[in-house]
């Protein structure tokens, strides 16, 4: 069997992870491995158990090694732009971890470049490779068991960020909203079906306040917990979006939760339809489907494990094997850039929507 040769720029959790899911597939090579910090790349390359890559320090290198056919971007979300731009122009397929990026301007820029090469470039929307979550689409939009889509809503009370300092600054992440929750805005504009149209949210800062020295100390960082002073992102927010057709979503977000969230559900998706029925989703694990004619409940359950979760989020491994498949096939991916879209302007909306304190217009993003 061929393998295709890999690089992955950025070794930390979602890289390292990536490191972990490409080292057990048949068909790839972990050729290269990048990142600025040697330590790092060498406690990440010892959990290798098929693959010798070779290291690089800068992503320059990488994009010189002409036996590199794909890349996988796992760097902070304000590098994202410049090393994806290097790879269009070293002629290199992309995975590139969402967000795409930080800011309207910078996404419209790579937009461009994605629509004007004939690459791979799939984008890291995992919740679309999941089992899971395309299990509930194909209920909701292809077998139409609530009707017509028309409230949904994702409840989020987690742990902080990891400690790094690039998440507390919103000039590098974006902000929390548009690093953290443009995966759920997806899901929303998937099963809804109809193009998001209005942004309101409210939000702030509760316990990780700016020049407070916050300790952080997220569980499942790599790395050691560390005060931070310097936060310009919201710790929780409240975001309701208006859609085309009427329908109405709601994000409901806290992040200072410690360590995590262990009342039993975590996180919760759901959705209510035209016909009275709704799906309410937990944990990424386990929906029910109950109401309209009938009250006794369908309830499915898929375990993480079995989802890709043994390597990282669920998706994450179904997402590896699409790409190289696409690679392998010149297939367009189920998540590119285009598919992000109508997400990450959500995304972008609800933060300006804080800061200007009125309703977004989604018109104002063209």
């Amino acid at each position: 069997m061929s393998k295709i040769n890999i690089a992955i720029i950025g070794l930390g959790d979602m890289g390292t992870g990536h490191l972990r899911g490409f080292d057990v597939l048949e068909n790839a090579r972990i050729h290269a491995v990048c990142d600025s910090n040697p330590l790092a790349a060498e406690k990440a390359i010892k959990q290798l158990k098929n693959n010798k890559p070779v290291y690089y320090s800068t992503y320059h290198d990488v994009m010189q090694d002409e036996s590199v056919e794909a890349v996988v971007i796992a760097v902070p979300g304000y590098l994202h732009e410049e090393v994806f731009m290097e790879c269009i122009r070293a002629n290199k397929h992309v995975l590139l971890e969402k967000p795409v990026a930080i800011n309207y301007e910078s996404f419209k820029r790579m937009k461009h470049a994605a629509d004007n090469s004939d690459r791979v470039i799939q984008i890291g929307l995992v919740y679309r490779y999941s089992r899971f979550y395309r299990t509930i689409a194909q209920k909701l939009r292809g077998e139409r068991e609530l009707g017509d889509v028309m409230l949904a809503w994702c409840k989020e009370y987690r742990q902080c960020f990891p400690q790094e300092d690039w998440f507390y600054d919103k000039n590098k992440s974006g902000g929390a909203i548009v690093e953290k929750n443009c995966h759920h805005f997806d899901i929303f504009n998937w099963v809804i079906g109809s193009k998001p149209k209005k942004v309101f949210a409210m939000g702030g800062q509760h316990v990780y306040k700016d020049k407070a020295g916050c300790l952080i100390d997220c569980n499942y960082s790599l790395s050691e917990p560390k005060v931070i002073n310097d936060i310009s992102i919201v710790d929780h927010a409240i975001v309701a979006i208006e859609y085309e057709n009427g329908a109405k979503a709601n994000l409901n977000l806290c992040m200072y939760l410690r360590p995590m969230n262990v009342s039993g559900d975590g996180l919760e998706i759901g959705f209510i339809g035209s016909n009275g029925k709704q799906l309410i989703a937990r944990r990424d694990e386990e929906f029910g489907i109950f109401g309209g004619e009938r009250c006794d409940g369908t309830i499915y359950i898929q375990s993480p494990a079995d989802d890709g979760g043994q390597f990282g989020h669920i998706g994450c491994q179904t997402q590896r094997l699409e790409f190289l498949e696409c690679i392998e096939n010149s297939k367009k991916p189920y998540a590119g850039i285009n598919e992000t879209y109508d997400a990450l302007i959500t995304a972008f909306a609800a933060e300006k929507s804080i800061e200007e304190g009125r309703i977004i217009d989604l018109s104002e993003f063209c």
